[in-house]
């Protein structure tokens, strides 16, 4: 497919991710009935009849943030990132998430308390400065501990704008929820991380690719900075502070009950979530089931000048699949499962930010100035070690899609009322209003793995732990 230089990356990868998989001997999902032009037009008009949608970037917004301490070293992770001036998917990613502002550790506790009342008074007195309270971006007078050489508060705050409307406003999302852990396991499956371990191996051990230590440039301080990132990167993997292969697959078992390929070898001994990974594919099947009634109906009723209704049956078992689903989220709260979620999703970000500003030095044809050209490249030359091919699908797009879809849906699912089943009540008009989300990662999971979720309620999940 041919680039349109004015047309925006975004829409140009959704495009290319509508391509269907090529799997020999695959074939197609079924499409629906064969319908005359007449009734063709009548099934849309009744599909994507006007309704109000529902309003959840809002219900999440209100969500309040959790108190969490942020990785080490965290602003400078992700130096190499200018939100206010770069446009592309890795900067959009990083917004998604992130802000560069003073994160403060406690997050939800009313502000009639303070956390200094918890610790012995004389600690308190101990560690309070003696020159005056210190700025808060809060209504909550500053907290004290835990200290700043224990802990520091890093100028990076959860703020993300994620999951938004395509017209509505910008979202604030001060926290993060399960939906995220699936999005940063479809970039750990597309082989960020292993990417990121080659280009640090390089750089601290074998010497195999020519990374500049910032002597090599001496009219820029680009690669200064590049090579302080990559510095800290390494400090923080000798440390064991980064996020592990074990740290992210023991997150991604017992919240998702999924695994990579790599944390699979390892044979972990946890707890695993296999109530979310069979409810969450069979939500989807159900929807397909729902979407495949309601056209259904149209081409029956709809010659006769009926209104479609959708199948109550349906709607009632989505309805009771989300009600299993939604108490398998609790896994989330546990233990450090939502430290290894922020974690894992900031050395995503970071992670993908060096390969963009490294992509000369490994190898990558100056060309490839898109993600979704330079991330293949590089999966390719460092991790499986051949030139750069051209497949059928592209890694970064289905995996993005897949990310993307996925985590969009489950956010939804935190606030959705999908209790009301009447006609027209709030979980019809959500399934209608994320359909082509639904309906978009059906097909890049296919792409991806071959699997037809739509198929099978109990479909083989290639991931499952």
């Amino acid at each position: 497919m041919a680039k349109n230089p004015n047309e925006p990356e975004s829409q140009r990868l959704s495009q290319q991710a509508q391509t269907p998989s090529q799997y020999p001997g695959q074939s197609q999902a079924q499409a629906p009935p064969q319908m005359s032009p007449e009734l063709t037009q009548l099934f849309f008009a009744q599909l994507v009849k006007p309704f109000t949608p529902i309003d959840t970037v809002a219900r999440l917004n209100a969500k309040p943030p959790l108190t969490v301490a942020f990785p080490p070293c965290a602003e400078e992770i992700v130096s190499l990132i200018k939100p206010s001036s770069q446009q592309d998917d890795i900067t959009r990613f990083f917004k998604e998430y992130f802000v560069f502002r003073p994160h403060e550790i406690f997050g939800t506790e009313p502000t009639n308390q303070h956390p200094d009342a918890s610790p012995d008074p004389d600690l308190i007195k101990c560690i309070s400065p003696q020159t005056g309270p210190t700025l808060s971006s809060s209504s909550r007078p500053p907290t004290h501990w835990p200290t700043k050489c224990c802990i520091c508060n890093p100028c990076l705050r959860l703020d993300g704008d994620r999951n938004r409307p395509p017209l509505g406003p910008p979202s604030h999302l001060q926290r993060l929820f399960l939906g995220d852990v699936v999005w940063a396991f479809y970039f750990d499956r597309m082989g960020v991380h292993q990417i990121l371990g080659a280009i640090l191996d390089a750089f601290a051990y074998n010497g195999r690719l020519p990374i500049s230590n910032g002597s090599i440039d001496i009219t820029t301080f680009q690669d200064d900075v590049a090579a302080l990132v990559l510095e800290v990167m390494v400090r923080q993997v000798k440390t064991g502070m980064s996020p592990t292969t074990r740290d992210r697959n023991a997150l991604f078992r017992t919240v998702t009950g999924w695994v990579t390929e790599s944390g699979r070898k390892l044979n972990l001994d946890t707890q695993v979530n296999t109530g979310f990974n069979s409810m969450f594919h069979k939500f989807i099947f159900h929807a397909q089931e729902f979407y495949r009634d309601k056209r259904l109906a149209v081409a029956i009723q709809g010659a006769a000048g009926g209104i479609a209704k959708p199948s109550v049956a349906t709607l009632v078992t989505i309805s009771n699949t989300i009600e299993v689903l939604r108490k398998r989220f609790k896994a989330f709260q546990y233990g450090r499962n939502y430290y290894n979620a922020l974690s894992t999703i900031l050395w995503t970000v970071g992670g993908l930010s060096v390969i963009r500003e490294l992509r000369s030095t490994l190898g990558i044809p100056s060309a490839f100035d898109a993600a979704d050209e330079f991330v293949p490249a590089a999966y390719d030359l460092l991790v499986l070690k051949r030139p750069v091919t051209q497949g059928d699908a592209n890694r970064f797009i289905v995996h993005r899609q897949c990310a993307e879809n996925g985590r969009d849906v489950l956010l939804d699912m935190e606030v959705i009322n999908h209790l009301d089943t009447l006609d027209p009540g709030e979980l019809q008009t959500w399934l209608t209003q994320v359909e082509p989300k639904i309906e978009a990662y059906r097909t890049a999971y296919q792409t991806l793995t071959g699997v037809d979720l739509a198929a099978s309620p109990t479909a083989t999940i290639e991931q499952q732990a």
